[in-house]
């Protein structure tokens, strides 16, 4: 038996869509009973899904191992957080980079 991996939203995610394309980017939203995700693409083979949104199965997608975000790469979360009306991610993420901002100056 498989083990479930618990998402937040947030974090950086990859695996297949329902038709095997590849993918990879960020949990939007994750759906009660967590079976499926809205995920922002970054990239992926099918090059006509990066900058969307769609849905997933979780069950078909694993965490990204995490690793310091970039200013930009913060920036460009800000922005989908504000999109989807998330405030408590977009706090999250207004702190993590005044911090990045703090430790670089």
């Amino acid at each position: 038996m498989k083990n479930k991996i618990h998402f937040n939203v947030g974090d950086w995610v990859q695996g297949e869509t329902w038709d095997k394309q590849k993918i990879y980017g960020y949990a939007v939203k994750i759906e009660d009973p967590e079976d499926i995700m809205k995920v922002y693409i970054v990239d992926s083979v099918n090059k006509e899904l990066i900058g969307r949104m769609i849905h997933v199965l979780s069950k078909s997608m694993g965490k990204v191992p995490k690793a310091d975000l970039e200013e930009t790469q913060i920036e460009q979360l800000i922005d989908i957080a504000l999109a989807t009306k998330d405030e408590q991610w977009f706090g999250q993420l207004i702190t993590q980079l005044q911090s990045i901002k703090k430790q670089y100056s």
